[in-house]
């Protein structure tokens, strides 16, 4: 009956996250932040074991679960967040696009922590020992027995009679002198042509040169050109939900423009993890990077 119930429980996580999803797609904010507590409850009731939550407060259970080392300080601060979002909802009939993105994120981080972290561990099976015939333990004795017996070494005599190599100092003092004679001749090759030897020397010289400017200028070149790619490399983004683009990175900047769902922006990169900056008109600005995703 436990795995029954926490496998119907699993479904209905499963089921809680889809569904928080899906209302955010279509924009019911409202009831997407909604949905994201009512999940959280459920995986809340798993991890304290308890079915009737009358008698104590959501955020006490979530403080007694951090306390008994359940769950950790972060699940501790998601959780909270995605109740204090979720109280919202229902009391101020909030309908924040902004918080339903924040909640629904929260709860799939969640929902994945506890999938990894927090679930109840699988038993572990006992290995069976069978038992060994005494037949087997004669035979292995007598296979280590034969084992271990130390193999004789073969040493092969060598003969006395066979005689050493003897060296034939003539042909010995005949290969010295002809050594002799090679060096002498190298040396007066070299000193009778002096001339050729600076030839390659200032040749080689000025090749390098030459090779050295030829490369400083292709290094310039291929260095102005990436630089002038990656001005004029831009990225464009699409709006998923009605966008305020503002004259600052706050809530409390000018509202410049409203963009509709699905317009193309000109995305320049990343201000911090909630805000986006934007080309605008000319300039730059600042839009929530919740809602704007790659265009396809």
């Amino acid at each position: 009956m436990a795995n029954s119930a926490t496998r119907s429980a699993w479904q209905q996580i499963q089921a809680g996250v889809y569904d928080t999803e899906k209302l955010l797609t279509n924009q019911e904010y409202n009831l997407s932040m909604i949905k994201a507590r009512q999940t959280l409850e459920i995986i809340i009731k798993q991890l304290s074991g308890r079915e009737d939550e009358e008698d104590q407060s959501l955020a006490d259970i979530i403080d007694s679960l951090y306390t008994n080392n359940i769950i950790s300080k972060t699940s501790c601060e998601h959780y909270h967040k995605i109740r204090a979002i979720g109280n919202k909802a229902v009391h101020e009939n909030n309908d924040d696009g902004y918080n339903a993105t924040i909640a629904y994120q929260l709860l799939s981080e969640e929902v994945q922590t506890f999938i990894h972290d927090y679930s109840p561990k699988k038993t572990r099976i006992s290995p069976v020992i069978t038992p060994v015939r005494n037949d087997n333990i004669q035979r292995r004795q007598s296979v280590s027995a034969t084992e271990s017996t130390p193999k004789r070494k073969v040493v092969r005599k060598t003969s006395k009679n066979k005689k050493r190599p003897t060296v034939n100092t003539s042909d010995l003092a005949k290969v010295a002198v002809g050594f002799v004679i090679l060096l002498i001749l190298i040396f007066l090759f070299r000193s009778l042509n002096p001339f050729k030897n600076n030839k390659k020397t200032t040749t080689t010289t000025t090749t390098t040169a030459a090779t050295s400017g030829e490369s400083s200028d292709s290094s310039e070149t291929n260095s102005e050109t990436s630089t002038e790619a990656a001005a004029t490399a831009s990225t464009k983004y699409v709006t998923t939900a009605k966008l305020n683009v503002r004259s600052a990175p706050s809530r409390d900047g000018d509202i410049l423009a409203t963009l509709n769902v699905g317009v193309t922006v000109d995305y320049a990169g990343e201000h911090d993890s909630t805000w986006s900056i934007i080309n605008y008109n000319g300039g730059q600005a600042y839009v929530a990077t919740a809602y704007i995703k790659p265009a396809q």
